[in-house]
């Protein structure tokens, strides 16, 4: 850069700095003339501080020749007070008398309307879903509505199995029976052959050894009998067990058939047709609309304050509003992590908006009585207290109050205020105790 760019330079930034500090010589002189410095109280007047009529900082007027300065002990502050009350000129004011209302002690909370009674159906015989009779939003009936099937040909062919091993086992006992009467007549027919041998040998016409081999003939068939009898038990015990056999087969074909456990309508159709089903895995939902819950679930610092029975709950749903509804459960714990509980009221024969699923707006009544009431605007702050305005002889009094719940717009007053007292509900922030009012009108409650 070449020194006559820098003496360019350092140029233009000396005339901007002179130019800045004449401003700051203008304002200074600007001030001084406007707003001269007032003489002390205890300087002499002299020719050259002379002020007459001219403000001083702050706003006030300095005295001027032939009138009193006032002074700056207290009793000139309280004077100017009461000067400053006097002064100022009437407040408009409203008056309502206070009255005796309802105010409740309540908890928003969102909830949920559930169905009361419910059933997730699955399967009893696991297997191939063959058919399901039923689609979302469809109505059954309890023990009549067919819901779906599973398996349905091959626990047939089941059933037609243990039917042909009954009659398999029947067979087998009637041929045992058979048996017994065919060894029951040999028998019978040796013990006759005995008898004529044990003649023949008294008579000496047989040897001895012919009428033992008879007797040793006899028992045998005693004994055939007895393995008979012992057969035909057996083949009765098969017979039984492949009755049972058939009556399983039966029940497993008829357990294929799944009907609705409860009156209602599907809610969720969760399998189709051909996927697998089996024990514990839902394939339909059925809820019953005709009994419903409202269920909520409130901080854990309020469950001491909730009693099944006594406490009220006040529900809206959509555009129906469901009163006083009396709490019928209350969870015996509180869950750990959100730390809150679950509370639910009973609702028969809901209205067609209340169903499961929907959301619903939830006021806990927590507490409920009735006192003196005042519109929540009419309370305001004066030095720290809550205080309220009543008009006397045409001035505002400031009547210190103890409040309670606030509802609606209004707050319950627990000492401090009279029923029917006028209170000040509108231009109350503008008053002080003690300011000059001027009444528009007075409001009936």
């Amino acid at each position: 850069m070449s020194s006559k760019k820098i003496r360019n330079i350092v140029g233009l930034v000396f005339l901007g700095l002179l130019g800045v500090g004449l401003g700051v010589a203008a304002v200074s002189w600007g001030w001084n003339g406007r707003f001269p410095i007032a003489p002390s109280d205890t300087s002499t007047p002299s020719e050259g501080n002379q002020v007459r009529g001219r403000l001083l900082p702050g706003g006030a007027a300095a005295p001027s020749e032939g009138q009193p300065a006032q002074g700056s002990g207290q009793s000139g502050g309280v004077q100017a007070s009461k000067g400053t009350l006097e002064d100022r000129p009437p407040v408009p004011v409203v008056l309502l008398p206070a009255g005796r209302r309802t105010f409740e002690e309540k908890l928003k909370i969102s909830g949920t309307v559930l169905a009361k009674r419910f059933a997730l159906v699955s399967a009893r015989i696991p297997g191939t879903l063959d058919q399901l009779f039923v689609d979302a939003g469809d109505v059954v009936e309890a023990g009549k509505t067919k819901l779906f099937q599973t398996d349905a040909l091959k626990l047939q062919q089941a059933v037609a199995i243990a039917q042909q091993q009954v009659a398999v086992a029947e067979c087998a006992l009637q041929e045992k029976y058979a048996l017994l009467d065919k060894t029951q007549v040999a028998r019978d027919q040796a013990f006759a052959d005995l008898a004529r041998y044990r003649q023949l040998r008294q008579q000496n016409a047989i040897a001895q050894q012919v009428v033992e081999h008879q007797e040793a003939q006899c028992q045998q068939l005693e004994a055939d009998i007895r393995h008979i009898k012992t057969l035909i038990e057996l083949a009765k015990a098969q017979l039984e067990q492949a009755r049972l056999n058939l009556r399983i087969a039966e029940k497993d074909l008829a357990d294929s058939l799944v009907v609705a456990p409860i009156s209602g309508r599907v809610s969720m159709r969760l399998k189709e047709p051909g996927e697998m089903a089996g024990a514990g895995t839902p394939v339909l939902r059925i809820e019953d609309g005709s009994l419903v819950e409202i269920s909520v679930f409130v901080p854990a610092e309020y469950y001491d304050r909730v009693e099944e029975g006594k406490t009220k709950l006040r529900v809206r749903v959509g555009q129906t509003i469901l009163q006083d509804l009396a709490v019928t459960y209350k969870s015996p714990t509180v869950e750990p992590r959100l730390r809150t509980f679950q509370v639910k009221a009973l609702v028969e024969s809901p209205p067609p908006e209340v169903v499961p699923g929907a959301l619903a707006q939830v006021e806990v009544i927590l507490q409920t009585r009735t006192g003196v009431g005042v519109p929540a605007q009419a309370v305001v702050q004066r030095s720290g207290a809550d205080v309220v305005f009543t008009v006397q002889e045409g001035r505002a009094r400031a009547l210190p109050v103890q409040l309670g719940l606030e509802m609606d717009g209004w707050r319950e007053i627990l000492s401090g205020v009279d029923e029917n007292t006028p209170i000040v509900s509108m231009g109350q922030s503008m008053l002080d105790d003690g300011a000059r009012v001027r009444l528009l009108e007075q409001k009936k409650e």
